[in-house]
């Protein structure tokens, strides 16, 4: 199953608590998340993180990591503070030494050769 863009968007906002979780968008807080997400996408595709387009839905398994991929991004945007700026700079923020949580994620849900559990060994 894919998530809407529409519902992404909200999903950053509330991520970043702009919105409540129960609230509705603002409108213009829509439209700078809507603005920001295409540059973000065109990263994470030349670092062949995304293999969708930017109009297309999102795929269910990438969307908690994405959300806080571009909630990072959009923190100088948005009001965030101090404590709650550093937890999404370590949960989403691209390029990090070491990698971010989200990234980390995603590049496991995108390998090919991940393997869930151990190999087993058969000693003789």
């Amino acid at each position: 199953m894919a998530v809407t863009l529409n519902d992404f968007y909200v999903r950053v906002l509330r991520e970043l608590n702009v919105v409540t979780p129960n609230g509705s968008a603002n409108s213009d807080d829509l439209a700078r998340v809507q603005e920001a997400y295409p540059e973000i996408h065109a990263e994470l595709l030349d670092k062949r993180l995304v293999a969708w387009g930017v109009a297309e839905s999102i795929p269910e398994k990438y969307v908690q990591p994405l959300i806080k991929i571009v909630a990072y991004a959009l923190t100088p945007v948005f009001t965030v503070p101090e404590i709650r700026l550093q937890l999404l700079k370590a949960e989403g923020e691209l390029d990090a030494i070491p990698p971010s949580l989200a990234e980390r994620k995603i590049r496991k849900r995108i390998s090919t050769e991940y393997v869930p559990e151990p190999i087993k060994t058969d000693y003789y």
